[in-house]
């Protein structure tokens, strides 16, 4: 080959090189600009409350108060920040969100369109005839296993992602996959009505309504698949934080204990010890008591402590069981039925765990978990707050301040 043959090899080598990457370039731009038409980067005020009021008593609740107001708000810009965020690194073209985004799109027309159709306040609902029409349809079995297939990945994965063994996800069997079966079956015949009718589609609040359904699957989906890398918390992360929140260190409360024990056995009110330190909720508002009880319906090792004492007395020691530590001071023994003993007693319970400190449900205490579970859930809302507050600077949302 001649050097002006290899020459000119070379220069539509070069040619089209540069047409295949000025080709890319345009591919992608063209890509990114259909990626950014699809994101939902706003809504005005008229538009949120006509979402609000297409989901029952939800304006009420959202419009109630101007905390409400804000709260609801903070939480629509989050949402819509984390699924412009998602859609940009590709989450949304994922087979388990299209066929989660698929199933809840189908469920959300059913809803709707049984409401707007019901009569006398009474929702549509399909015939038992209807129903069982949908599984004489091959099709619809496969439809059904792909969605509940969907639904499992993302259990199984958010139990992965917690350290929970796969067991701890159930598989759908009995009473709750005939429920399952239903509800897919009239999600499907309602759905398919909505989409045949003309009139229903056209609801102006309808495409409003599926633009923020997909947002919060996509926002779900983003912080789920970054949930390991940016926001789990590391065994470091939890050691710090209950180094420096000494309220959740065990040894103290068992020092608080022994410290109640000794108030006890020197005279103290005993009920009004319970009342004022125990953590059992049962019997704290009594005094701690637990009146006319026979074997095995209390703690094995209070029962045994209570029962090896006089009527009045106090154990000398604290009284472990796996729920904590616990004061008994027997109150009255008995014969009962055969040779099981009836006996009544009081008791101070120091639990092992600690009140959750991010419950906020008013009027619902708060459950009792580990320090390593408060630990790990503050440290990794922290992370998360970073993370979202970081997305939303990064995909500005335009929100009213107000709606009405």
């Amino acid at each position: 080959m001649d050097k002006k043959t290899t020459l000119v090899g070379l220069v539509l080598t070069a040619l089209l090189a540069s047409g295949f990457m000025l080709w890319r370039v345009q591919e992608n731009r063209a890509e990114s600009a259909k990626v950014e038409a699809a994101i939902l980067q706003g809504l005005t005020a008229e538009e949120i409350s006509k979402i609000l009021k297409s989901q029952n008593g939800a304006f009420e609740n959202a419009a109630a108060t101007a905390e409400s107001k804000a709260l609801f708000l903070h939480g629509l810009r989050e949402h819509l920040a984390l699924a412009a965020q998602a859609r940009r690194d590709g989450l949304d073209k994922d087979a388990g969100f299209q066929a989660n985004f698929g199933y809840k799109t189908r469920l959300l027309l059913a809803d709707l369109y049984a409401e707007r159709k019901g009569t006398g306040g009474v929702r549509l609902n399909p015939s038992e005839d209807e129903l069982a029409a949908v599984w004489s349809d091959p099709a619809s079995e496969a439809g059904f296993g792909a969605d509940m297939g969907a639904l499992r990945s993302i259990q199984l994965e958010m139990a992965r992602q917690r350290g929970q063994p796969e067991s701890a996800v159930t598989p759908l069997a009995g009473g709750a996959l005939e429920k399952a079966r239903k509800n897919w079956a009239r999600a499907k015949v309602l759905s398919d009505r909505a989409q045949a009718d003309a009139d229903f589609m056209a609801s102006p609040e309808l495409p409003l309504r599926i633009k923020v359904l997909e947002a919060g699957i996509l926002s779900a989906d983003y912080l789920r698949k970054n949930w390991t890398d940016k926001i789990k918390s590391t065994e470091r992360e939890r050691s710090d934080y209950l180094a420096s929140h000494p309220e959740f260190d065990s040894n103290r409360k068992i020092q608080l204990a022994k410290s109640v024990l000794e108030k006890a056995r020197s005279g103290a009110d005993f009920a009004k010890l319970a009342a004022e330190f125990s953590e059992d909720r049962t019997s704290k508002d009594k005094g701690g008591l637990y009146e006319n009880v026979t074997s095995d319906t209390v703690w094995q090792e209070v029962e045994a402590a209570a029962l090896g004492l006089e009527a009045g007395n106090i154990a000398p020691k604290l009284i472990e069981s796996n729920t904590g530590f616990h004061i008994v001071k027997l109150e009255k023994k008995e014969a009962g039925v055969g040779s099981m003993p009836k006996f009544s007693f009081r008791h101070i319970l120091f639990q092992h765990h600690f009140p959750d400190p991010s419950h906020s449900n008013p009027g619902i205490p708060a459950p009792f978990i580990s320090a390593a579970e408060i630990a790990a859930n503050a440290v990794e809302k922290g992370k998360r707050d970073r993370l979202v507050a970081d997305i939303i600077a990064r995909n500005p949302i335009s929100l009213p301040d107000d709606f009405n």
